[in-house]
């Protein structure tokens, strides 16, 4: 920029003042463009990946953002400023993330053991063993996905704290790192029981019919409130949730039916902080009877 200065008046070059200005808008263009949507809870194969993208690039049109699409779901990710929509699980969003993140909606599946914004979890053992109920898991290995998981780990943890056994329950309990491989575990009895979100699990059973096979679902953990889509906190004041939620419906009616299919998704359904409560008591059920952890 060129400045002139004569006495106490300055006089800025009128073409220099212009350049400065397109500058601050390209940047500010470039900070916009940073922006992302990251959904990696339910898109662990190719074609589920592929179906919410074309959700969420029509999304994006209507609610006239630009922005890229992400497959991941880490703490990281979450937290990150230019994040414009995540998708969590409950547990995580309530004991580490509610500080940084808000749930707007829910999505909502046509699935066995969905019901409405509500989900519970598979209860797997091996299809050839004689396990029919959890009673009968004790002493046995317990396989979860994630200590921060509500499905795998939180609902399981508070299943056996109800039978009221001597502790600890099972002989040992391993983390598998997704539920995908849980049921894997289960499947070739390095596990004999596992608790497998209902979502994940009818998604596994549609690319993997022969996995799912090799388990037997003996029964459904309690119902909490699905795994929520969340905003920064800080971005929550700017937007009216009523409108990206009637988007995100818009963008699911245009999606081609195959796609839908794929996804078993039929909506999503507004939720607030308040609605992840019940997870947060699913858990002081289990310490108040001797599971800080689950054993």
């Amino acid at each position: 920029m060129i400045v002139f200065q004569t006495d106490n008046s300055v006089y800025i070059c009128r073409r220099c003042f212009l350049s400065y200005h397109l500058l601050i808008k390209v940047n500010i263009m470039k900070v916009a463009n940073r922006k992302f949507i990251t959904c990696g809870m339910y898109a662990f194969t190719d074609p589920l990946r592929s179906a919410w993208q074309a959700l969420f690039d029509d999304f994006l049109k209507i609610y006239n953002q630009k922005g890229a699409i992400r497959f991941d779901s880490d703490f990281t990710t979450l937290r990150d400023p230019d994040l414009l929509i995540g998708h969590t699980c409950g547990y995580p969003l309530m004991r580490f993330l509610s500080d940084d993140l808000v749930p707007v909606c829910v999505p909502l599946f046509d699935l066995p053991g969905c019901d409405g914004k509500y989900y519970s979890s598979h209860i797997i053992v091996p299809a050839e063993s004689n396990l029919n109920s959890l009673s009968d898991c004790k002493e046995l290995i317990a396989a979860i996905n994630g200590r921060d998981s509500n499905s795998g780990m939180n609902v399981l943890r508070h299943a056996i704290a109800l039978l009221e056994s001597d502790k600890p329950f099972f002989k040992e309990v391993r983390e598998s790192g997704s539920h995908y491989q849980s049921v894997v575990d289960v499947g070739n009895n390095s596990a004999q029981v596992a608790a497998i979100d209902s979502v994940s699990y009818g998604l596994i059973k549609d690319q993997w019919p022969d996995l799912i096979d090799k388990v037997r679902s003996i029964g459904f953990t309690e119902q909490t409130c699905g795994l929520p889509f969340v905003v920064p906190n800080a971005y929550a004041n700017l937007i009216k949730p009523e409108i990206m939620i009637d988007a995100l419906n818009t963008s699911l009616s245009n999606l081609a039916e195959s796609e839908k299919s794929r996804l078993h998704l039929t909506g999503f359904e507004p939720v607030n902080l308040e609605d992840y409560h019940s997870i947060i008591e699913l858990e002081s059920v289990a310490q108040k009877a001797g599971y800080p952890e689950i054993i």
